[in-house]
This record gives C-alpha cells, sequence and structure tokens, in this order.
C-alpha cells in the first residue's frame, strides 16, 4: 500500500500567505484596466505583470507545503530469518572515547559505523544491541525491524550508557560478562543458531577466553571479536590525562584460545566470517514494515525557481507590450 502523510498539516497555512499578493495584484490590474480604457491605452500582456506575484505566491505555496512534513509512505511485507539470530555488543568504556587525533573518528564512533554497515549486509537477519563494559545490558533484542535497531544505535549507544557497575578501572572492559548472552535470554528460546558480535578496543582484564568462548559454543552462540584500536590513540576531553593505550597485542590470546578475532584493518575478514556464521536460510512473512520518502527536501529545492524570479531585476524580466 502506498499513501501521502503530512507530519505538521497545520504548517501548511503558512501557503495561505502567498493569497496576499495575488490579491493586491488583481484589484491592481482591475484599477489600471479601467485607467486605460478611459485614457485609450492599449493593454500590456498579461503574463509580465502578474509574473512575480505569482512568483511570489508558489513560493509561499511551495514552502507552507514543505512545512507540512509531507511523505510518501509505502507498506510492504517483511522478510525474516526465524533460524538466526545476531547480538552485537558494543564497548561502552570510557576507553572507546580514544582517537587518533582530534576531531578524527572515536573508537565508538568507527564501531557504531560498523554496527550499522552489518545491519546491510545481513538483510533479513534478526539483529539486536547490547552494551559491554564490566557487565552485559540489552539496548535492543534481536529483531528484523531495520528501523529500530537504526533509531537505537543512533540514539542509546554511548560511552557509559548505561555506566558499568562499581569498579576500581573504568577504561578497562570486562569480557567475562559475555558468557551472560549463553546463561541469559538475549537470544529466542526457540532459535539454536546464534551468532555474538563484539566490537571492542579490546583493553580487557584478563580473563578465561577458553571457558567464556565453552559455554558459548555450547549454547549454540558464535563469538566474533572485532577489534577498534590503533597505536598512539588517546583522549582528547579533560580529565582524561591518566588514560593511556595499551595492549597492542590483544587479539592474540583471543586467537590462540579460539575466538575469531579481528582488527579494524579486517572489517572486510570479519563481515565474511560473521556472514559464514549466519550461513544461509528460507526467509518467512512476519509482519508488515513501513518506508517513507520525505518529500520536504524536494519542494524546498523547488521554491528556489520562484524565489529566483523574484530576486532578478526588473530589467532581466520581458518588458510589458502592447498585447496584438
Amino acid at each position: 500500500m502506498t499513501g501521502l502523510t503530512f507530519a505538521q498539516p497545520l504548517a501548511a497555512l503558512v501557503a495561505l500567505a502567498g493569497v496576499v499578493p495575488v490579491a493586491v495584484a488583481l484589484v491592481r490590474l482591475r484599477d489600471a484596466r479601467r485607467l486605460r480604457r478611459e485614457l485609450g491605452l492599449p493593454e500590456p500582456r498579461l503574463a509580465a505583470r502578474v509574473a512575480r506575484p505569482l512568483a511570489l505566491a508558489c513560493l509561499f505555496g511551495l514552502l507552507g507545503a514543505a512545512a507540512a512534513h509531507p511523505a510518501i509512505r509505502r507498506e510492504h511485507v517483511r522478510m525474516t530469518r526465524t533460524d538466526v539470530q545476531v547480538l552485537v555488543a558494543l564497548d561502552s568504556s570510557r576507553s572507546m572515547l580514544a582517537a587518533s587525533a582530534e576531531g578524527l573518528p572515536e573508537r565508538w564512533q568507527r564501531a557504531q559505523a560498523f554496527a550499522r554497515r552489518l545491519r546491510t549486509e545481513l538483510p533479513g537477519v534478526p539483529m539486536g544491541l547490547s552494551s559491554l563494559t564490566n557487565r552485559l545490558l540489552p539496548y535492543l533484542f534481536p529483531t528484523s525491524d531495520v528501523r529500530a535497531y537504526d533509531l537505537v544505535l543512533a540514539d542509546a549507544y554511548g560511552i557509559q550508557r548505561p555506566p558499568p557497575s562499581l569498579t576500581l578501572d573504568r577504561w578497562v572492559t570486562v569480557f567475562d560478562p559475555l558468557a551472560e548472552a549463553a546463561e541469559r535470554r538475549f537470544f529466542s528460546p526457540n532459535v539454536h543458531k546464534r551468532v555474538l558480535v563484539v566490537l571492542s578496543d579490546a583493553e580487557a582484564h584478563a580473563f578465561d577466553a577458553r571457558g567464556v568462548l565453552a559455554k558459548l559454543e555450547r549454547s549454540g552462540t558464535t563469538p566474533v571479536v572485532v577489534r577498534f584500536w590503533r597505536p598512539g590513540e588517546r583522549i582528547f576531553q579533560p580529565g582524561s590525562e591518566s588514560y593511556r593505550s595499551t595492549q597492542p597485542d590483544a587479539l592474540t590470546p583471543l586467537r590462540r584460545a579460539g575466538w575469531p578475532a579481528f582488527s579494524e584493518t579486517q572489517l572486510g575478514a570479519a563481515v565474511q566470517r560473521i556472514r559464514g556464521a549466519v550461513g544461509t536460510g528460507p526467509l518467512v512473512p512476519v509482519g508488515y514494515a513501513e518506508e517513507e520518502t520525505q518529500l520536504a527536501p524536494y519542494l524546498a529545492l523547488a521554491a528556489l525557481v520562484p524565489l529566483l524570479l523574484l530576486v532578478l531585476p526588473r530589467g532581466l524580466l520581458p518588458a510589458p507590450r502592447p498585447a496584438s
């Protein structure tokens, strides 16, 4: 189904302001016509005399329509996989604020961009989001609703949102809570193919990597770690002078323990590994999804045409000539 919707319909009343110049122009045309008839003068072409009032009316009309925020809404069947789910665990510790230079993307922003990329790389796969500090807390349980995933990723994820529980080290992440993805209901009970994607700088306390991996694998969960870390990064915020970039070889012990682990220079390989863990499966309808195409930007762009006509010097417009 396709339909036209307006987010702010009352804002369209701005267009009524365009009636004023047209009304004034009509009154002046009537008075000028009477005077010319009395003096026996020829009538000039109508188009040249009403061009500017009509342009002003069109300008207000287009701006009023744009202010109403019109959109074309399309509804379609949402298809999804029911045999697999993916949970993206995003490191939200303070060390994720580090960057190579002030103004460059910070670690958490690079991880966020990759999480967004994963959503497009895995169409039809239910995906969820969680934070990771010294605990694993869900933002969004796996869903096939792409819009919900994008909104939560953009608005909910952030550094220390939520904050870690009481700890002596506010910079370092803890990987032990990843085992909770197997023990708690982060995935639907009836889904046996599960993928846990960990996006972190891997500046973490030492943990039982083999033991956590064994717990995850027993529950049918495949973990994939992607590290966002570059040598020499620092945090460009007041009060962060105590931070020091550490553990340049953090992925080595993970790989030795059997974890699929990738650096941010290997994002393509990470995507392929995640795709391999997800595999293939049938898509089934699970409801309806809506897509919107916003028309306001196009209407605002179209308003430039009458605006250009209004700002042009009168000498560049066609001069009124007697009607033939």
